[in-house]
């Protein structure tokens, strides 16, 4: 599902024919990461008897106040209404995000198939209208920031603790900065698939996971959250990452260094 069409309103004083209503059901399904704690809606659709406590209406208000910011959401989608065209545009944007999943090599870096499924995730401008991703991030790494794209908010850090955390991997102390990093679990020598590397930059740090090298071995391949605004593989110069950190019982010796040749982006902002 890419994007969803109906032909008339859905939700709290709609028209709400079945099969639109079952379309938009399906497609909050597919959104459900942006509306915690929504729970699966039943793809039946029908709205209970009383709309104004159906559970698809909670959902669509609810995307309305996460995604869209508003203060009274009405609970209603209309054809090519606003909440229509911000629930295609998510569509489409997670669409993007699995057909640009990385290729993972076999490894015992687990937690990386967590990090390469947030690919894609963005920041939204203005601070009303914060991706609820990455505000999770936030949370995850105690910070208590609520704008994503403000200059002082910075979440690499908070992207790896929130990566960890879902492998039951417990980050750093102020998780949140990136240079803390560097006391995370134990440093290896050299940088290997799914390590976390650790560089400088101005105004503080930067921390990302190795997901490979080029072929001459002069650059990194890198895996981070708030690279260039979003969730995404940059290749740097190998020069600027200053240590690699992996959890105190990962066994690095069983893990490699591939050669990277998918899609990424060049080093860029990092705040």
């Amino acid at each position: 599902m890419s994007i969803i069409k109906i032909t008339k309103s859905v939700g709290l004083g709609g028209i709400n024919n079945v099969s639109d209503v079952k379309v938009v059901q399906t497609a909050l399904n597919k959104l459900l990461t942006l509306i915690p704690p929504t729970k699966p809606l039943i793809e039946d659709g029908l709205l209970n008897t009383n709309t104004s406590s159906s559970k698809t209406i909670e959902a669509i208000k609810l995307f309305q106040r996460k995604v869209l910011g508003q203060l009274r959401p009405d609970g209603k989608v209309d054809p090519n209404g606003r909440t229509h065209r911000k629930i295609n545009e998510k569509l489409i944007n997670q669409a993007n995000r699995a057909s640009a999943i990385l290729k993972m090599p076999v490894t015992y870096a687990t937690w990386m198939k967590t990090a390469i499924n947030e690919l894609g995730e963005s920041e939204v401008s203005g601070e009303k209208n914060a991706n609820p991703r990455i505000l999770a991030y936030f949370k995850a790494s105690k910070f208590w920031g609520s704008d994503d794209s403000g200059g002082q908010n910075a979440w690499c850090a908070s992207f790896v603790a929130w990566v960890l955390k879902q492998n039951n991997i417990e980050p750093v102390k102020n998780a949140f900065r990136a240079k803390e990093w560097i006391d995370f679990g134990k440093k290896i020598d050299k940088p290997l698939y799914g390590a976390i590397g650790i560089k400088s930059r101005s105004g503080g740090g930067h921390v990302a996971f190795v997901v490979g090298q080029s072929a001459d071995g002069n650059s990194l391949f890198m895996l981070g959250g708030n690279q260039n605004n979003s969730v995404n593989v940059t290749k740097y110069k190998k020069e600027v990452w200053t240590d690699f950190v992996v959890p105190a019982d990962f066994d690095e010796s069983c893990e490699t260094l591939p050669i990277y040749t998918q899609k990424s982006s060049i080093a860029g902002s990092e705040s």
